[in-house]
């Protein structure tokens, strides 16, 4: 994004000082064959048009590096949506589902909304609450094998699932992405 953003200053400063030097050296030719008022006129005009089309190239310039942005955030959000692996993202603090892909949806059984509802908890046997917590608090920067944990399906069924996370760190809260695979027993 610094290089986007660095590419549309360079382009602003060389535009508007090639724009400067040229423009001068027309009203310098023209204040011999023209009175000065004209030229001073010119001069405004020469301004406003310079406002006028760098205001427009800068919206061109900002518009497609927006663009490349956004195609560039769907081509990663695929990554995580379409990955055939049930996953999910959940706040550290709160174990709430932030996001879930479509495997975990079809996995699990709970509709997108539902997910967004729940928390990491609500599909874990009571007896495993204390083991989550801990779990979380032990997690480290980077890629974290968590073993293997019991998940409750909508149907209610108990599952086994192996579940590998990754810390996600953001200022003072983090989230957690988790990748889930079932486990035959």
């Amino acid at each position: 994004m610094k290089l986007g953003a660095f590419k549309i200053a360079a382009i602003y400063v060389i535009v508007g000082v090639l724009w400067i030097m040229l423009s001068d050296k027309l009203l310098f030719a023209m204040q011999n064959h023209f009175d000065l008022e004209f030229v001073l006129f010119i001069s405004s005009i020469k301004g406003v048009t310079y406002v006028l089309l760098t205001g427009l190239l800068l919206y061109q310039l900002i518009k497609l590096h927006t663009r490349r942005i956004s195609e560039s955030e769907l081509r990663y959000r695929s990554y995580f949506d379409d990955n055939p692996n049930p996953m999910w993202i959940l706040d550290l603090r709160t174990f709430a589902f932030t996001a879930v892909n479509e495997a975990a949806i079809v996995f699990y059984g709970y509709s997108r909304e539902e997910f967004l509802h729940m928390n990491m908890l609500d599909i874990c046997p009571p007896k495993d609450v204390a083991a989550v917590h801990s779990a979380a608090r032990e997690l480290q920067p980077g890629m974290n094998d968590n073993g293997v944990w019991r998940h409750i399906k909508k149907d209610g069924d108990i599952i086994s699932v192996a579940i590998t996370s990754h810390l996600i760190r953001k200022q003072k809260s983090g989230n957690i992405m988790a990748m889930i695979k079932k486990v035959e027993p």
